[in-house]
């Protein structure tokens, strides 16, 4: 019994997939899904509370896993105690930047779920999320950079901000726009280089 429910779980997230991305997330009906999956309504009421809980169950897991990434990369921000250190820690951005790529690709069907279906869901901002989250760890990066450069005052959330949003749609227009994972990561490095050179520039580091 637990091995059919498992199959029909599987059945129904399958062929909500493929409605999704045909339909986006308002154009899927849960009796178009159910009928391609080959199970009940009533069934899908055993497995999903909802449209919305089986569009989370498909996307979650795989955010999860780049939430995880992404904190790990960015915890490397945080010790900056000189000049020297800061300039280290830029220079290791683009690694940092390309193993997000690599997991953007991995997960490939999922991302594009989620950046072209999504509308009407939690998730239908998430590369303006992202970008808010980029911004804010890159302002906490910046002061504790403070003490160690020429223009603190230059340090501002507004210009953080900018440059955050160009970084993050830099990746994600590439790959929405059917870039392949070695040109999105070449846009990236062009776009986190221009960034890069910006942000020393008007803060003197």
């Amino acid at each position: 019994m637990g091995y059919d429910f498992e199959q029909t779980h599987e059945r129904i997230l399958k062929s909500a997939v493929e409605h999704f991305k045909a339909r986006g997330f308002s154009g899927a009906s849960i009796r178009q899904i159910c009928k391609d999956a080959g199970v009940t309504n009533g069934a899908f009421y055993a497995h999903f509370e909802s449209k919305e809980d089986l569009f989370d169950k498909i996307v979650e897991p795989v955010l999860e896993g780049l939430q995880d990434l992404y904190t790990t990369e960015n915890e490397q921000y945080f010790g900056i105690h000189s000049a020297k250190e800061a300039n280290s820690v830029l220079k290791q951005t683009f690694s940092s930047n390309t193993l997000l790529i690599n997991y953007l690709y991995q997960h490939a069907e999922i991302f594009l779920l989620l950046l072209t279906a999504g509308a009407g869901t939690k998730y239908e901002d998430y590369s303006e999320k992202l970008a808010e989250l980029e911004s804010e760890n890159t302002m906490i990066f910046l002061e504790k950079c403070r003490p160690f450069v020429k223009h603190p005052e230059n340090i501002t959330a507004g210009v953080v901000k900018r440059m955050s949003y160009f970084a993050i749609s830099a990746v994600f227009d590439s790959f929405v726009n059917g870039m392949t994972e070695e040109e999105t990561i070449r846009e990236t490095y062009l776009a986190s280089s221009f960034c890069i050179a910006g942000m020393k520039s008007i803060v003197g580091l």
